[in-house]
């Protein structure tokens, strides 16, 4: 399945503390997580149902917000019906191995749920 992943105006993940989370109330999804710096990669992959809410706390995650030292946290998200979302993290987990399997940001979750393979983040 191929979906669709927010960038900014210049065609680039958006930049975690600059992310106006308000913008997005009620609208759930799928979020992923990426630091840059000398060794970028991924943090930490999951789903909320209202990405507002999700991205407005992990503005104050220590637990992600501790990557802006290795160059920034940065953040996509992609709008994913919630009889997929379970589905499309085990899948983006399995694939880009985030440095984070697990986060307080959604409850420490891990998911036994059937990946649904999905375009990555690019």
């Amino acid at each position: 399945m191929d979906i669709p992943w927010e960038k900014n105006e210049k065609g680039r993940f958006w930049k975690l503390l600059m992310v106006r989370p308000e913008t997005l109330a009620g609208r759930g999804g799928v979020a992923a997580f990426f630091h840059r710096g000398v060794k970028p990669g991924w943090v930490f992959v999951c789903a909320a149902a209202d990405l507002s809410d999700l991205l407005s706390r992990a503005q104050d995650d220590s637990t992600i917000t501790e990557y802006e030292a290795r160059g920034g946290v940065y953040v996509t998200w992609s709008f994913v019906k919630p009889e997929f979302r379970d589905g499309v993290v085990a899948h983006l987990r399995r694939t880009l191995r985030p440095e984070l399997a697990t986060a307080a940001l959604d409850g420490n979750r891990t998911s036994s749920a059937a990946p649904i393979p999905v375009n990555p983040p690019s």
